[in-house]
């Protein structure tokens, strides 16, 4: 008879099993995992639409917010894998807005929108928030602007997911509980039933041995999922075979072992038993139990008792957080040998959002008016970050309804299981349990393998440390042989708001990194190595790329219930309506189709640089900053000279080898407005130079402390520096740096103030986009928006998470009625 005990009982750790705790306390301290989730304002798109988001960014532990990186990277991609567009993004707290205004001849097709963090690369198989979303094409020409006819959304709509051709066969899968079958125990199976393509099958069937005897019989449900129960005899063999298969196709089932563990878990309501069997003769005598979730230990058990053949443990989930939990059967030497997922659910863990509208019904143009708030499970008040889209109901697809819960709390951790995996939070109903504890054996714990976590001797050097902010990094090398490298000086100067200068070291290895900073679009840069010694070796500087490099392919839908992604009619034609509109009064915003294309002669980019150039001195150089200025063309004999010699015209004193223009540090040199060494200054020829400034004193300032020994800026009749042009200059770069990405404001009309601009009319299918939400336990939690001009039914979707890391998702309808 099997013993029921709490799952609190001391632990009698030997030296395994305190290896196992240790590296599973490791990971949760040290190598906790960050997760990501995106909420857009709607599931699709056309073309010249934009997506409006909100980018989450949590530890994927206790959701909370992450105290690793502070920068996220979202990526638009086309169906061949090619990134389109690119957001960096800086996370304060928990979230960052963000939109992508999609081209307006961007191609009809389905697109993956994805969110991530560099630190994420670290794992081997990183597990990217990941969004499809269809977009398709609608072209307006002339003839159009003039009305749009009622019955007609000129969209040309083609199917965004191609038919492949052919019938695929139908496949069969079954997981044993735990991960094995032992000859002579009763065991409980998962089984998922998928055609070719991965599209889950409703079917029925059974199990037969060799000989045809039925031993079990079986069903799929929703996705193809189910479970089934089976006793494998000695020596028998066993086999599917579905119901009304006319080809007699049989699926052989996993064979079973002559010894082994069989690990079961079982929600029996107040409790989850988990329940332990063997038949070796050694029995369960010193194995372990190991219960976590998400990372963090909550059943640590060693049985005892030598010859023990059967063992049971009480869990009580009101305990528990909700999400993924995995349990793990050890040897006494410390050996896994059994495994299984359950998904706890715990009601008391949840947090409730309500959102309650002045009215349920309004008028074109009304005034709606949503009080907010937010509450535990008993009521008392919460505070959280969330965002908000109000939107038209056929702009949201049930295809693609999961939300920031059951990503966070089911497919983050186990990958992508359904394609509506929402479907699992929908009710409390005992079939949708028994469906999600099937899905649960049909996957395993994507977060770590038990062997690589075990056999890991410290914590491993991170590839890709979490960013605080913009990082620049690059290395120094050889100028005539980038393979060759070593130890040199580098320095940055940022040219944005506020003037920025650094320098370190590099190391042996001509590695540099300058950062963190926060700056938002792009700013000018410039970068200068130097090497030591008496006769230093010119260098080139390689920038590291300002986005993550070699990034995996979006991953393929393994389920696939619907073959088309069929457009809704009536979304389509506001979309178009609003096209109209946009280009009736804002022209330059819709590009027409048989728009004309406009020539002109081609401008050379070295007359636009030197015009600029000479702008530029004339604009900064003549107004008296300069304390001497030297003309290059009234000296004779230049092609005998170098661009030091000049100096020697000055009505300042130099002598060879003497650099600096006021007494003490040495002069700071530029070249065409970049920072150069002395050495790359000597190395030029007079006759390239078409004047020098000499800036002493007070107006030295300009460049801070270093410019306290007088700055000397020579200036080419080439003009080698111009903007983001970046000229290959020995120890010299200049560039943009990528910053962080300057959002929009989303237009929200306010229809109570007569204005010439409401004019226009309003068929937005997205009424309202608030991105930044936070929810207090005091205070007016208040927000209002206005209806547009199409009538209908319109959702209120809002999503986020407390500030402690419950995830929350809500939807109410509003209707929007003409008439009233």
């Amino acid at each position: 008879m099997m013993g029921l005990i709490s799952f609190d009982t001391p632990v009698q750790e030997s030296v395994q099993i305190k290896n196992i705790l240790g590296k599973l306390l490791l990971y949760s301290k040290n190598e906790r995992p960050e997760k990501t989730y995106l909420q857009t304002d709607k599931d699709f798109y056309t073309n010249g639409e934009t997506i409006w988001f909100k980018t989450y960014l949590v530890d994927g532990i206790d959701h909370r917010a992450s105290d690793k990186s502070k920068v996220v990277y979202v990526e638009l991609i086309d169906s061949q894998g090619n990134v389109l567009e690119r957001r960096k993004q800086y996370v304060g707290n928990l979230g960052a807005e963000g939109e992508i205004q999609l081209d307006q001849k961007l191609e009809q097709g389905e697109y993956t929108l994805r969110a991530y963090t560099k630190y994420m690369l670290n794992e081997e198989e990183p597990v990217f928030f990941e969004k499809k979303i269809p977009i398709w094409m609608q072209q307006m020409t002339k003839g159009d602007v003039a009305g749009i006819p009622q019955n007609s959304t000129n969209a040309r709509v083609t199917d965004v997911v191609d038919e492949k051709e052919g019938v695929s066969k139908t496949k069969v899968r079954f997981f044993p509980e735990g991960g094995q079958l032992v000859t002579g125990m009763s065991s409980k199976l998962g089984l998922e039933v998928i055609d070719g393509q991965g599209n889950g099958l409703a079917l029925q069937g059974t199990i037969v041995d060799q000989d045809g005897n039925v031993a079990a019989n079986f069903n799929s449900g929703e996705f193809g999922l189910g479970v089934v129960n089976l006793k494998p005899l000695p020596g028998k063999t066993y086999y599917a075979r579905l119901n009304g298969e006319s080809n007699g196709n049989e699926f052989e089932l996993p064979r079973s072992m002559e010894e082994g563990y069989l690990l079961n878990v079982t929600d029996r309501g107040e409790y989850i038993l988990v329940q332990l069997a063997t038949n070796l003769s050694d029995g369960l005598q010193g194995a372990l139990l190991l219960g976590h979730l998400r990372g963090e230990v909550f059943l640590k058990q060693v049985v005892n008792g030598y010859g023990t053949k059967e063992h049971a443990v009480k869990i009580y989930p009101d305990q528990l957080k909700e999400g993924v939990a995995q349990f793990t059967l050890f040897t006494a030497k410390g050996e896994p040998v059994s495994e299984r997922l359950f998904f706890v659910e715990n009601p008391d863990q949840r947090a409730s959002l309500s959102m309650d509208t002045d009215r349920k019904s309004y008028g074109t143009r009304d005034r709606v008016q949503v009080d907010l708030a937010l509450a535990d499970s008993e009521g008392n008040a919460l505070e959280g970050e969330f965002s908000m889209s109000v939107v038209s109901n056929n702009a949201l697809s049930s295809e693609y309804s999961g939300d920031i819960r059951s990503w966070l709390l089911l497919d983050s951790d186990v990958g992508a299981t359904v394609p509506d995996a929402g479907y699992f939070f929908r009710d409390a109903s005992q079939d949708r349990k028994q469906l999600l504890d099937a899905l649960m054996l049909t996957h395993g714990w994507r977060r770590f393998t038990w062997p690589e976590l075990l056999n890991q001797k410290t914590s491993k050097k991170l590839r890709f440390p979490p960013e605080k902010g913009i990082t620049i990094s690059g290395r120094t090398v050889n100028y005539y042989n980038n393979n060759k490298f070593g130890r040199s000086l580098a320095s940055l100067t940022l040219m944005g708001e506020d003037l920025v200068y650094d320098k370190d070291s590099t190391d042996n290895n001509g590695r540099f990194s300058f950062g963190n900073f926060y700056f938002q679009d792009s700013v000018d840069a410039i970068l200068q190595a130097e090497g030591f010694g008496k006769r230093p070796k010119a260098l080139d500087i390689l920038l590291d790329a300002p986005y993550p490099e070699n990034m995996p392919a979006p991953r393929k839908i393994q389920y696939r219930e619907t073959r088309h992604v069929e457009p809704n009619n009536d979304y389509m034609a506001n979309a178009y309506r609003q096209k109209v509109a946009d280009f009736t009064f804002d022209p330059d915003k819709v590009t027409l189709l048989d728009e004309a294309t406009v020539t002109g002669v081609k401008t050379n980019p070295r007359d636009v640089r030197n015009r600029i150039l000479t702008e530029q001195m004339d604009a900064e150089m003549t107004t008296g900053l300069f304390s001497d200025r030297i003309h290059a063309d009234s000296i004779q004999g230049t092609q005998t000279l170098s661009a030091m010699d000049l100096l020697r015209y000055s009505r300042y004193s130099f002598k060879r080898g003497i650099t600096s223009v006021n007494a003490g540090t040495g002069a700071l040199y530029l070249v065409d407005g970049v920072v150069a060494g002395p050495d790359f200054v000597s190395s030029m020829r007079a006759n390239e130079i078409q004047f020098v400034d000499i800036v002493t004193g007070p107006d030295a300032t300009l460049w801070g402390s270093r410019g306290a020994g007088g700055v000397i800026a020579f200036y080419t009749k080439k003009g080698i520096y111009l903007g983001d042009e970046t000229k290959d200059v020995p120890g010299i770069i200049n560039t943009k740096i990528v910053g962080f990405n300057k959002v929009r404001e989303f237009y929200t009309p306010n229809y109570s103030v007569d204005r010439k601009e409401h004019e226009k009319p309003d068929y937005r299918s997205t009424l309202f986009w608030e991105p930044n939400i936070m929810l207090k336990k005091e205070g007016d939690n208040k927000l209002e928006f206005f209806t547009g001009d199409s009538p209908g039914k319109y959702l209120i979707k809002m999503e986020g998470l407390t500030n402690d890391g419950i995830p929350v998702s809500h939807t109410v309808e509003i209707e929007v009625d003409s008439s009233n």
